[in-house]
């Protein structure tokens, strides 16, 4: 067996700023720190802040006041922020730099009376803060299909969700061509996500299976799974060395492995070193 790894793959730069923030947090209200929902879609990542004495949840009402909260790397929304402060928390803000960005862009077509659209899902704690920064004056797409019912507008203005696919962007830019007089397309698809896709799609080229790690719940991982499909190869998305099954293999294949932007590392080589075991 050869195992060919994504040239991109792994932490990106927004999940290692936020992780480290919330270990820095934890080192000094170890047991007084609270986590408003998952900082990042990564089970094991959370298994790893709850082993350190961090309470996890979504519900402000549940944290005493002057407690310490970090916020989710998808951001916090302002209405949440505000509570936060008026309980007296000092709050921890780990929201990634590239997501910040596009809640500034939305901000700025909201004071512009621009008809905002939004690639993204609307259930997405990303999606849900970025709503709540421009008072859900926005509409929520997924689709094309979605983007054929908008009805014509004078200004149109175009965002994403930062872990969307970005080839799906460029076709959903187009179909909003003749939706408005003015349109302005904003690429607020982050960098990494960008370079993981890319990745996937020449990996894709040179092996017969690829094995995709990260959380089940992880967007940007879920997408370059779907990638890895599209293209006609056995793809399997996994979160653990754990959920690896034998019969998914050949001795002789070429096995391609890649892994979401808040994939640690170590769960990376632990999925690698087993199937290094079983085909050596």
């Amino acid at each position: 067996m050869k195992i060919i790894l994504s040239k991109k793959m792994g932490f990106c730069f927004g999940v290692k700023k936020s992780v480290n923030l919330a270990k820095n947090a934890l080192k000094t209200r170890k047991n007084n720190l609270y986590m408003l929902g998952s900082i990042i879609n990564n089970p094991q990542v959370i298994e790893y802040f709850i082993k350190k004495g961090v309470k996890i949840t979504d519900n402000l009402d549940e944290v005493p006041e002057e407690s310490t909260v970090t916020t989710r790397a998808h951001g916090i929304s302002p209405t949440m922020l505000k509570k936060a402060y008026q309980k007296k928390l000092s709050v921890v803000d780990t929201t990634c730099p590239y997501v910040r960005k596009v809640q500034k862009i939305a901000r700025y077509l909201y004071e512009k009376d621009y008809f905002i659209v939004i690639y993204g899902d609307k259930k997405h704690p990303e999606v849900l803060s970025l709503l709540d920064t421009i008072q859900n004056n926005a509409l929520v797409i997924n689709s094309i299909h979605d983007a054929e019912k908008i009805t014509k507008k004078k200004k149109i203005g175009f965002i994403s969700q930062t872990t969307k696919n970005i080839y799906d962007f460029y076709k959903l830019s187009s179909a909003l061509l003749n939706r408005a007089e003015e349109l302005r397309i904003f690429n607020t698809i982050c960098k990494s996500t960008t370079e993981r896709q890319k990745s996937v799609l020449e990996l894709a080229k040179k092996v017969d299976v690829i094995l995709v790690i990260g959380g089940k719940e992880s967007a940007n991982t879920t997408r370059l799974a779907e990638i890895g499909k599209n293209q006609g190869v056995k793809t399997y998305h996994i979160e653990t060395k754990n959920q690896l099954k034998y019969k998914w293999f050949h001795p002789e294949d070429k096995v391609g492995i890649t892994s979401g932007a808040s994939t640690p590392d170590w769960i990376t080589n632990e999925v690698i070193d087993k199937l290094k075991e079983w085909y050596s």
